[in-house]
């Protein structure tokens, strides 16, 4: 994660919708389609460029950098008072030097993952 850059990159979703954050100071980075197979590190460090990326993607995605766990739990239930769907997660020490669109897939993977082992478990 990159020191002293608490900000939320939102992909797929109105920024409107989450006015209430930047209203309080949060730094929100309204990531393009364009920017998908730029790497998360370059796209937190303010870098911007087209780059050619056939998928669409229509998955919403929120992803958090460099927040403490207990600020991470207020802004999720905020935004999920808001925000139906979509995938919300950190920037990790790994996932910061992944593609956005490889991060994404990788989520939604994870995610398919988790509802099929909820589903073994009813």
């Amino acid at each position: 994660m990159l020191d002293n850059n608490k900000c939320i990159l939102v992909y797929n979703i109105p920024l409107e919708k989450l006015d209430f954050l930047a209203d309080e100071g949060y730094k929100l980075i309204d990531v393009k389609k364009e920017m998908m197979e730029m790497t998360v590190r370059d796209i937190l460090k303010g870098l911007r460029f087209e780059t050619i990326n056939s998928k669409e993607y229509n998955e919403s995605l929120i992803l958090f950098n460099n927040f403490f766990d207990e600020e991470l739990r207020d802004l999720i239930r905020r935004i999920r008072e808001n925000i139906k769907g979509g995938i919300l997660a950190t920037v990790t020490e790994h996932s910061i030097d992944w593609k956005l669109s490889y991060l994404l897939e990788h989520l939604i993977e994870e995610r398919e993952w988790f509802l099929k082992q909820q589903k073994g478990r009813a």
